[in-house]
């Protein structure tokens, strides 16, 4: 097994993304390439098993939908993690994990499906609740549906804040830079004992998740394909922390991600910070003014934006502030085809 040297240019990195002081976290996308091309060793005997796996196990809708739509996106291979062919991780739903982040324990919850296999690169997905809500790997149903899907992925849910006003000190933007450490070592660590497709890491979370999803989005772009927010927004806390309100030339974002905004129509007192918050991925994306429809319904994209890179929103009519329950499985899918 082999341990990531980019976890301490993260650590390092974090805190001056953040201020906008310094250039982002470069060096992580390099290490991480490192660790990618050692982990291709292992799976040199069970590649093309895995890969015609990876390839059954996503839906043909998912399949589907990719080549209808089109877009920016580019058939990126399977990059296996280090833990792929380490047999006898745990699998099932392993709550109450821990981590020490900077002296204080926190917290997350896994979803492993009973059908994980080591030879096969799975997707990750990290998913963040709301203030005043929990942990919940299942929040969006993915557990649900990926055990349906053969394994098709496993999610990992973080909790907020591990003292009592934890409900108010949550993701963002109390505890950020600690938020961000935790993304950072729990990947690597679910990287080294499962087998992660590292080009297929995703996050997404509700409300004040939502935002943690849009952080990532900036400060971790060179890390995760995409994000998935629900009734999410950034606010103003500076440049370079994912900030509608300074220029995307000011933000101290790391590469290009594939980005799905949800929110409800009925949630206008979010509707412009979403709004902002989507330009300034717009602009940094490369993508015009123009929009267009794409699955799922109603949603549409800017045209238009750079290679593996995407920005698009879904209004959802008589949605309020909420998850949008009955597009949970088509957000999925969505997943599963980038």
């Amino acid at each position: 097994m082999r341990t990531w040297a980019f976890l301490l240019s993260f650590v390092l990195t974090a805190a001056a993304s953040c201020g906008g002081d310094d250039d982002t976290p470069s060096d992580a996308a390099a290490s991480m390439d490192a660790a990618r091309s050692d982990a291709s060793d292992v799976m040199d005997a069970t590649t093309t098993d895995g890969a015609a796996s990876a390839d059954a196990a996503p839906n043909d809708a998912a399949t589907d939908a990719n080549q209808v739509d089109g877009g920016a996106t580019s058939e990126l291979p399977p990059r296996p993690s280090p833990g792929c062919g380490m047999a006898g991780a745990p699998t099932g739903a392993l709550t109450g994990q821990t981590m020490a982040i900077r002296g204080t324990d926190r917290s997350y919850d896994v979803y492993v499906p009973p059908s994980y296999r080591a030879d096969r690169p799975t997707v990750l997905v990290f998913t963040y609740h709301g203030v005043g809500g929990t942990s919940n790997t299942n929040q969006f149903g993915f557990d649900t549906f990926s055990e349906a899907g053969g394994g098709s992925s496993i999610q990992v849910a973080p909790q907020g804040w591990a003292t009592p006003e934890w409900d108010q000190r949550h993701f963002v933007p109390f505890n950020l830079d600690d938020s961000l450490e935790l993304f950072d070592r729990v990947l690597e660590d679910l990287a080294d004992t499962y087998c992660i497709d590292l080009n297929r890491v995703f996050a997404m979370g509700m409300s004040n998740g939502g935002q943690m999803a849009f952080h990532l989005g900036c400060l971790r772009g060179d890390v995760l394909r995409g994000i998935l927010p629900s009734g999410g927004r950034c606010f103003s806390y500076g440049a370079g922390v994912c900030d509608p309100n300074h220029a995307p030339s000011a933000q101290e974002c790391a590469g290009s991600v594939m980005v799905l905004s949800v929110m409800g129509e009925d949630d206008t007192t979010r509707h412009a910070d979403e709004d902002a918050t989507l330009e300034g991925f717009r602009q940094r994306q490369g993508c015009s003014s123009e929009r267009e429809a794409r699955d799922p319904s109603p949603c549409q994209r800017f045209v238009g934006c750079d290679e593996d890179a995407e920005v698009a929103s879904c209004r959802i009519p008589g949605l309020g502030h909420s998850i949008w329950r009955d597009g949970r499985r088509s957000l999925y899918d969505y997943m599963l085809s980038l």
